[in-house]
């Protein structure tokens, strides 16, 4: 064998898979198709503007958190500096500005001085998102839904919610009405509605953020790719850059190498798949090499929805008192969904309002500042994502913006629009999925592509397979994944 370990795609699950097995002492090589590593974690510079193009802020970097913890236990943790955001966020309604603060009882605190007759509800959903956040970060890399009896008494609350949405919580806990659109908030996050998100993902979101702690990086995002690669290449691993893999070799139903685009064939005892689920399975096997079962459920599964997003650079100061901000023109998070599920964005859509360079002055010259604009998008958009329809969406999403900074318009001096059709040139994201799968209960956590994929010596890491989507969720999809394929090559000698 050439390798013990070939891994297809340098994101961030990919890379902290590798590191973890290098640092074992196996032989092990990662192929990345595009220029640089980091998938979803890079950055874009233009006339001294810098923008992190997908992921702007980062949860559980607080000490013994996941990423924390997955740095430490690298060796990396010092390589790299977060700056801490308290409050997180604001979200802007008509009548009201609501302030997510960075820590459970502040924030919890925070929501029951607004709503004190719904004290000890808020108190219940946070102790619900508590449990839940404990008990997947202890989940055995094994367990499966389809053991109920051991699952339910190891994982109660887990199995309790494995059905259930954000919305059917709320309803039970909640009364008021308008406190439940703010209990929601955060499913705009997952880009679904609270009537649609699954209520574990819901957990795993919100807890990453007030219990690991919410950051950005010191620099540029594609900052912690680029330290998990010199801490791979550090431990012995190898990383080819501008190679793609064109096909996963099967020879006698399990995984034997990969071969290039450019020709060669690379021989290895496991591979590991990082990039898209879909052109993983049907493009590199092939439907001739999977369990028809496995076909339907993989075609039959929803990914996520995606952006348009408008960077620009702009002269002057920005009076925000948040870096970011997202903005809703009424109390509804549903109906914005429904015409995005027609592939159409809104009238007046909510969107998001980011401002990098507050927290990152290295972000834009001096006097000047950078501000990240978007609007949740289909891929499919009913008349195409053609220049007009791009500027045209510009125009629209810069002039609500001015209702928060005033003279915007006036005052741009860069601006770089991105569709999905960028994301998934960009990432390799298919569809320009933001978070992988939909996270749905029927495609949330342990529901999601089980790691451990039909083709034997085949495994999968990153946001399509488990826990999910975002920053911390994909580096421990690549801790779990490694740490299967140790035991195996460990007991194999």
């Amino acid at each position: 064998m050439d390798y013990d370990v070939i891994i297809i795609g340098a994101g961030l699950g990919g890379l902290v898979c590798g590191a973890l097995l290098a640092q074992k002492g196996l032989r092990v090589i990662i192929f990345e198709k595009k220029a640089k590593v980091g998938g979803c974690c890079t950055s874009l510079t233009r006339r001294g503007f810098t923008f992190d193009l997908s992921v702007q802020s980062i949860g559980g970097w607080r000490k013994g958190e996941r990423v924390w913890r997955l740095l430490d236990e690298l060796g990396l943790r010092k390589g790299i500096e977060f700056l801490p955001l308290d409050p997180a966020r604001e979200y802007h309604f008509p009548d009201l500005t609501i302030r997510q603060y960075a820590d459970v009882g502040s924030h919890v605190d925070y929501l029951s001085s607004l709503f004190p007759k719904e004290r000890e509800g808020i108190r219940e959903i946070y102790k619900i998102y508590h449990s839940l956040s404990e008990e997947i970060d202890r989940f055995p890399h094994t367990l499966s839904w389809f053991d109920p009896s051991r699952f339910a008494q190891e994982f109660p609350s887990t199995f309790q919610y494995r059905d259930k949405t954000l919305q059917e919580v709320l309803e039970v806990l909640i009364k008021d009405q308008r406190l439940r659109v703010i209990l929601g908030i955060r499913s705009s996050y997952a880009l679904l509605p609270p009537s649609r998100l699954s209520m574990i993902a819901m957990a795993s979101l919100e807890m990453s953020y007030l219990q690991g702690g919410v950051a950005v990086v010191k620099g540029k995002i594609e900052a912690l790719p680029k330290l998990l690669d010199e801490g791979f290449q550090g431990c012995g691993g190898t990383i080819k850059t501008r190679q793609e893999v064109k096909r996963i070799m099967v020879e006698g139903g399990e995984t034997v190498g990969v071969r290039l685009k450019e020709g060669g064939e690379i021989t290895s005892r496991v591979v590991v798949s990082n990039a898209d689920a879909t052109v993983t399975f049907l493009r590199m096997i092939g439907e001739g090499c999977l369990p028809l079962g496995w076909i339907k459920r993989l075609k039959g599964m929803q990914p996520s929805f995606s952006y348009f997003i408008t960077y620009l650079g702009v002269e002057g100061k920005l009076d925000l008192s948040c870096s970011n901000n997202e903005v809703f023109p009424r109390y509804d998070l549903e109906e914005e969904y429904r015409y995005l599920e027609e592939g159409r964005i809104p009238p007046s859509p909510p969107y998001y309002l980011l401002a990098p360079s507050l927290v990152n002055p290295s972000h834009a010259p001096t006097g000047h500042n950078t501000l990240c604009l978007s609007y949740k998008a289909p891929y499919r958009l009913l008349g195409g994502w053609d220049g007009g329809v791009r500027g045209g969406l510009a125009e629209r999403i810069i002039s609500q913006a001015e209702e928060i900074v005033p003279d915007l318009r006036r005052r741009i001096v860069l601006q770089v629009n991105s569709t999905p059709l960028t994301i998934e040139r960009m990432t390799g994201n298919r569809w320009g999925a933001a978070y992988g799968w939909a996270q749905t209960p029927r495609q949330a956590g342990m529901y999601r592509l089980n790691r451990v994929s039909p083709i034997d010596r085949l495994y999968l890491a990153g946001h399509w397979t488990a826990p999910g989507g975002g920053v911390a969720a994909a580096m421990a999809s690549g801790q779990i994944t490694a740490n299967l394929i140790w035991e195996r090559l460990k007991g194999e000698g």
